[in-house]
């Protein structure tokens, strides 16, 4: 007896159970929408990558997704901390120069591109960036014309040799040398003449500066306790 008619267009045979998508795959992608660090889900996308080529399940797009999406944060974060590092960010618009070099108007600087005879306005608390106690100043300063209000003077700039980072230790020991020699007194003439507000302090370059090309010591005077008006340089 023949069996009973199959209806046209209906389906025939055994069919594969529909195939599930990957838990996991899930997972990361929807942290990769919420969640702002990227390490996490970009792992978890790797690892459901990894399941759906031996299981077969579905996902693959969610995890290639979420591994794309990641890994274009941490370039852009990347990018924000070598910016921030360059002192990129804290850049306004740069000093005005006369034909000798002295500022007319004042303008934001790099620490490093500080000139002998600049004076300089910063954020950073002098009484705690004595000089030698390693703290870390900031990138940049507010560059003034030496007849206004400032808390420093550079008197001397000079550049350490080339190649790995020395130490701290190291670069400390050769800024107290450089800036404690003669550079003082061939730039004010005589160190007792100074005010006794008046003290000497020194940047120099940290192992994230040095990273970045940074090889500037930058000599100056300074007032833990306030400002001064006027050049200490002599003839000024």
């Amino acid at each position: 007896m023949p069996g009973p008619a199959t209806p046209y267009g209906a389906p025939q045979g055994w069919y594969p159970p529909p195939q599930k998508t990957n838990a996991t795959a899930v997972v990361a992608f929807a942290m990769s929408i919420v969640c702002a660090i990227p390490t996490v889900p970009l792992i978890l996308g790797i690892v459901s990558l990894s399941q759906i080529r031996k299981s077969g399940e579905k996902g693959r797009g969610l995890a290639i997704a979420t591994i794309v999406i990641h890994s274009l944060t941490i370039a852009f974060y990347a990018v924000v901390i070598v910016l921030g590092l360059s002192g990129a960010f804290d850049e306004g618009p740069r000093p005005h120069r006369d034909t000798q070099g002295q500022v007319t108007t004042p303008g934001s600087s790099k620490v490093e591109d500080i000139r002998k005879g600049d004076c300089f306005n910063t954020d950073d608390d002098l009484a705690k960036t004595q000089k030698g106690d390693g703290t870390q100043a900031r990138l940049s300063v507010r560059t003034v014309p030496c007849t206004q209000p400032h808390e420093g003077e550079a008197y001397a700039v000079f550049t350490l040799d080339a190649g790995v980072f020395p130490g701290a230790e190291k670069v400390v020991s050769i800024s107290e040398e450089k800036c404690g020699g003669t550079a003082l007194t061939d730039y004010v003439g005589s160190a007792a003449k100074l005010p006794k507000s008046l003290e000497v302090f020194y940047y120099y370059p940290q192992p994230s500066s040095w990273a970045l090309g940074d090889r500037t010591v930058t000599c100056f005077l300074g007032s833990a306790g306030g400002t001064s008006t006027g050049s200490a340089r002599a003839g000024s």
